[in-house]
């Protein structure tokens, strides 16, 4: 056999990264301010989560052992409110954000599953300040000002509450159309 044919019968990496589920009704609440923000670019509610952390990509032979691992996070179910908008300044464009208040549980939680992560799967992960968010728009170009003050007339309006009851290992496939996020294990969390 060639080296040509045995490259493309290797298999693909996974994209995966590790987060909390949105209820709908935060989805649609959340989508529903679209009309507020013309001209930008929109994230699907079907891919609105709260990132626990972000893997990358991983061998396939390596998932069942993230699997595996993520078993072993034993997290308390916990409330979590969602409530304001932000914006994150990046090298090129920005984020529009709406903020999740930082629990203690959900700190602890996300420190669990970073634990598990590199001991159990033995991955190299990154230290990295966490600041909860929902990423509702990436922005391409610079944040313009008329956008920072709408999104200050938000900065303390509420957009719900809900018990987070599990967390979810996603599988992402990047398209052109924009990023698919599809389940590959979900786990549930003890409730006290």
């Amino acid at each position: 056999m060639n080296q040509h044919s045995e490259q493309s019968t290797q298999p693909q990496a996974d994209r995966l990264f590790v987060a909390l589920e949105i209820p709908q009704d935060i989805k649609a609440t959340l989508s529903g301010l679209q009309s507020s923000f013309p001209g930008l670019k929109w994230t699907p509610a079907s891919n609105l989560h709260l990132t626990l952390r972000f893997i990358g990509l991983v061998q396939p032979p390596h998932v069942e052992l993230i699997r595996q691992s993520l078993r072993l996070v034993q997290c308390n179910a916990f409330h979590l409110v969602i409530a304001g908008l932000g914006l994150f300044r990046r090298k090129t464009g920005g984020i529009l954000w709406a903020g999740v208040r930082q629990e203690a549980a959900l700190l602890k939680c996300k420190q669990q599953v970073d634990a598990v992560l590199r001991v159990a799967a033995g991955l190299n992960l990154e230290e990295e300040s966490f600041t909860p968010h929902l990423t509702l728009s990436r922005l391409k170009t610079s944040i313009p000002r008329t956008l920072k003050e709408q999104v200050q007339e938000k900065a303390v309006e509420r957009f719900g509450t809900f018990h987070a009851t599990g967390f979810t290992l996603f599988r992402s496939f990047l398209r052109p159309a924009g990023a698919i996020h599809a389940p590959v294990e979900r786990y549930t969390m003890a409730v006290v």
